[in-house]
């Protein structure tokens, strides 16, 4: 009989720490789903008003943002504490698959220290291009917006 009720404990731990992270992947799914909405409606936009497609890395950008701002405010919005923590950590776990599926494509901006137009002024500027750096900056600013804004909505999530 006791056994039964240890090992229950130790199944409980662990669901425990699953339960205490899932809202953070809840929150990045709905980011990523967020931002393939965004993505689609700025390449209609683009197509119908007929901007340049080298012109349209801005609103790539832009929904990438919008990501993480939704990444954050659901992740916020569920903790109902730390906004700006909160935000940036459904931000960057929402950034991490993004950023390795464009290092396999090589959209994310990961250029080889013999890159043309590469100046490699220090070891981590030649791993890493200047935009991951603002990409990443993009991902704490508007996570750690979303995750306030989250935290201070009324009602749950």
């Amino acid at each position: 009989m006791k056994r039964g009720i240890v090992m229950a404990v130790k199944k409980s731990k662990s669901s425990s720490s699953y339960r205490k992270f899932r809202f953070y992947i809840v929150s990045a799914v709905l980011g990523a789903i967020a931002s393939g909405v965004a993505l689609i409606i700025f390449s209609l936009f683009v197509f119908l008003l007929g901007i340049p497609v080298a012109q349209s890395g801005f609103f790539s950008l832009l929904a990438f943002g919008i990501g993480c701002i939704v990444a954050g405010f659901a992740a916020g919005a569920k903790k109902r504490q730390g906004g700006l923590a909160t935000g940036i950590k459904a931000a960057l776990l929402f950034t991490l698959p993004v950023a390795l599926v464009g290092m396999f494509l090589g959209g994310f901006e990961f250029p080889s220290a013999g890159a043309e137009g590469t100046a490699a002024v220090s070891g981590v500027s030649a791993a890493i291009g200047v935009g991951t750096f603002s990409k990443v900056t993009i991902a704490i600013l508007c996570g750690a917006v979303g995750g306030v804004l989250g935290v201070n909505r009324n009602g749950g999530f």
